[in-house]
């Protein structure tokens, strides 16, 4: 019984002198590894080496046998120092992770050298799902990590210190309604061969870009930029699509040039595109047909309380169009293509009677409409003490006029049945009654006139009539 305890005891020790003497060695895939043995433990000069991957051979050298053999998946990128025992082996791969072992003159050395062959870890990205108010949250570190672990996981908060947290990380918004934990997330994967750090998560969104173009006097180079506040969104990606072409992650900038036949190389259509870790923005399309003068139209109800006023006008090539109106002395206001206008309780238009709409898009700003008023018809006017007097003097002085006339024309129409100065022919019929005869009354008449006038003057010619 004692001997068997001892046999046992020296068998422990020896596997735990192995394990202790052990070396475990991560490599990354593609890489190299170089194992150099200790032969300080071989008492005599070293006639061969043998190198083994688990139970496999790798490659032999025996100095009364001749020659180098490189066996299997090692051959052409294994090499052996013949003096050191050094072991190179180049472009790794997964399979040659392992155990490697070395023997000097067919002795076995103790130590041993665990490889681990594995890939670099992904830059990872940031996810969040949250309860339904939005009061807790779990963020995840993510990434394929297949074939890269072991991997650990850190986190950093704010302007907070690195800490090794684990693949998640819990947050939540205190009273005030602000995360507890600030805004600003990072997370880190590493493992033994690589590292890499996410974009900060919690960022501002980016705004939606807009494209801007300076180019040489003769037109023929022009620069694309694609413009926005990226104030808090930061770090910022910027892609570009040209025509019917795939998105390229390019930069702020884009060079566009003209070919010979004077048109642009890249067609004439541009986007541009902004991208953080939390959102994405589009810009219109640049490079657009430019937009026609605008025509007013516009269609009433049938008691012309309301009207809609259109901004026609052909936008073929010219999409997308932004429409905006000015109503009277205001300021111009991005609206839509329609505007809907009424009268307000005293039969006038709420909106003024003057109506400018304009175009723009992309490739600059178009001419203004023409102006469009009383789209209600002409509007009752208000009538003030002046205007009525000047009414009633004007009435009056026109009835004056009329009676005066309907005189005049009175009296003249009177003198035509005895004219001035025409002599009067009176019958000599003798008056039975006072024995004068037409004569007799002739003379007296002609010595007192009409009315007893002298010089036979009657009443007419008197007034000069």
């Amino acid at each position: 019984m004692p001997k068997l305890t001892l046999i046992g005891l020296y068998f422990w020790i020896c596997l735990a002198q192995k394990v202790v003497s052990g070396d475990d060695l991560y490599h990354e895939v593609g890489g190299d590894l170089l194992l150099t043995p200790d032969k300080s433990t071989v008492p005599d000069p070293i006639t061969s080496i043998l190198w083994k991957h688990g139970k496999n051979k790798v490659a032999e050298w025996d100095k009364d046998f001749g020659g180098l053999d490189i066996y299997a998946a090692f051959i052409n990128r294994t090499t052996l120092d013949q003096t050191t025992g050094e072991l190179r082996i180049t472009g790794l791969k997964k399979t040659d992770s392992g155990v490697y072992y070395v023997e000097f003159n067919s002795k076995l050395l103790d130590k041993t050298y665990t490889i681990s062959v594995i890939k670099p870890v992904p830059k990872p990205t940031i996810t969040s799902s949250c309860n339904p108010d939005k009061t807790s949250c779990i963020l995840t570190c993510e990434g394929d990590t297949t074939d890269a672990e072991p991997v650990t996981y850190s986190w950093k908060v704010g302007e907070g210190a690195w800490q090794v947290i684990g693949k998640q990380l819990i947050v939540s918004k205190n009273y005030t309604g602000k995360p507890t934990n600030s805004y600003k997330y990072i997370c880190k994967m590493k493992n033994s061969v690589s590292g890499e750090v996410s974009e900060v998560f919690g960022l501002e969104p980016v705004p939606k870009p807009t494209i801007t173009s300076s180019c040489n006097p003769d037109k023929t180079s022009c620069t694309l930029t694609c413009e926005g506040d990226t104030t808090d969104a930061e770090p910022v990606t910027y892609s570009w699509k040209v025509g019917e072409g795939a998105w390229e992650v390019i930069g702020k900038q884009l060079i566009v040039s003209k070919s010979d036949t004077g048109k642009p190389t890249n067609s004439y259509k541009y986007i541009c595109k902004l991208k953080n870790s939390v959102s994405g923005e589009v810009s219109e399309v640049f490079g657009s047909e430019p937009v026609p003068k605008p025509t007013i139209t516009y269609t009433c109800n049938s008691n012309k309380t309301s009207c809609i006023l259109t901004c026609e006008g052909n936008t073929t090539g010219a999409e997308p169009v932004t429409y905006s109106w000015k109503v009277g002395e205001g300021a111009w206001e991005v609206i839509g293509k329609q505007l809907i206008v009424s009268k307000s309780d005293t039969g006038k238009s709420t909106n003024s009677y003057k109506y400018i709409c304009k175009m723009k898009n992309s490739a600059g700003e178009g001419e203004v409409s023409e102006p469009v008023g009383e789209v209600f018809g002409s509007e009752p006017s208000e009538v003030g003490v002046g205007v009525v007097v000047g009414v009633v003097v004007t009435i009056v002085a026109l009835i004056v006029i009329a009676i005066t006339v309907w005189l005049v024309w009175k009296k003249i129409k009177g003198s035509d049945v005895v004219q001035p100065e025409q002599g009067v022919t009176v019958p000599l019929t003798a008056n039975t009654k006072t024995g004068e005869d037409g004569a007799d009354k002739a003379g007296k008449g002609q010595g007192n006139g009409a009315g007893g006038l002298p010089g036979g003057v009657t009443e007419d010619q008197k007034h000069g009539v």
